[in-house]
């Protein structure tokens, strides 16, 4: 009965809203973003995100896609899409690699790669781009 009730609170876990911080950046000038992504039942949620030095914006929808099976996170896929105040608007397919978040990808509206990482960590999600912005300059 014990390892029921335990189940249970999984799913319902699992079937409530979760947020998570972002951390990015667009491809042609390098301007770094942060902002968060909220995901509600049904796997629907919002994306919005701002540049550090404040000119731009962007909101929008994010979709899980994708479920995982089993209990859990690892593994889910899904889609963001954003429109922001400087005119372009992007879309960006991510999958979550860890419990606590995972990276995404795409493009914007002028052909540049928008990259992302997510976690329930702000702290993280800014440590995993920083990486990726180090990994870069070695290339």
């Amino acid at each position: 009965m014990r390892v029921f009730f335990l189940m249970l609170f999984s799913v319902v876990g699992l079937a409530g809203c979760a947020q998570y911080n972002v951390a990015g950046q667009f491809e042609n000038d390098g301007q770094p973003f942060v902002g968060t992504v909220k995901v509600s039942v049904g796997n629907a949620g919002t994306i919005d995100i701002s540049s550090l030095d404040g000119r731009f914006h962007c909101s929008g929808t994010s979709q899980v896609t994708k479920q995982p099976s089993g209990y859990t996170a690892i593994g889910a896929q899904g889609r963001a899409e954003a429109t922001c105040n400087d005119g372009r608007a992007f879309k960006v397919d991510f999958i979550q690699s860890t419990e606590s978040g995972g990276s995404g990808q795409g493009i914007d509206s002028n052909g540049n790669i928008v990259s992302l990482f997510f976690d329930e960590s702000a702290g993280l999600a800014q440590s995993m781009l920083k990486q990726q912005r180090l990994n870069s300059l070695i290339k």
